[in-house]
């Protein structure tokens, strides 16, 4: 089985308040974005890594991308959202590639075990996500009242905190995305 990884780079992390998008901080001397990086490095199954970038920061993005992605990668433009990052990564992705996996460029903690489970489920299920459940008390809110009333509490044990990476049957994947195109949908994630 032959994966393509798109790590998504465009954001301009303005939380972090460092002057720099944060996949460009510097960590222990390399940036977040190489240590995001070296966590898919050794998988040999990941035949190609699609980085969707603002042109602005190329140093940057090449001085962080692992050898061992060497020849294996490819950087392509960045959109004004998430979603038209990997839209625009979309037409790069390998004719041979079987499964897209999607990786926040700000993720460096993620686990080498977590990364294969998925590539194992994926097999079966088409589309996997990895989540956490909230610890938190979550509301809904009413819209109609400007947010300034609780319509209810949620129940957080059928609630789920999204993560990445997450690994789709890459024709599935395709077709969701022109799907979304066409119709002018905008999800949070993929």
């Amino acid at each position: 089985m032959k994966y393509t990884l798109i790590v998504p780079t465009g954001g301009i992390g303005e939380r972090a308040g460092a002057g720099l998008p944060k996949q460009y901080i510097k960590l222990n001397g390399k940036t977040i974005l190489h240590w995001t990086l070296s966590k898919f490095k050794d998988f040999t199954d990941i035949s190609q890594l699609l980085i969707p970038a603002d042109d602005n920061y190329l140093d940057e993005i090449t001085n962080s991308i692992p050898k061992e992605f060497e020849g294996r990668y490819k950087i392509t433009e960045h959109g004004r959202t998430r979603f038209h990052s990997i839209f625009n990564s979309i037409k790069y992705i390998a004719e041979d590639t079987d499964y897209v996996m999607v990786h926040d460029a700000v993720r460096p903690f993620v686990s080498i075990n977590l990364i294969e489970t998925l590539m194992e489920k994926v097999k079966k299920y088409d589309a996997v996500v990895p989540y956490l459940t909230p610890t938190d008390t979550i509301k809904k809110i009413d819209p109609e009242l400007n947010k300034a009333y609780v319509q209810r509490t949620l129940d957080r044990e059928f609630l789920a905190a999204v993560q990445t990476p997450q690994i789709f049957n890459k024709e599935k994947f395709v077709k969701s995305y022109n799907y979304a195109q066409i119709n002018q949908f905008r999800g949070t994630d993929d």
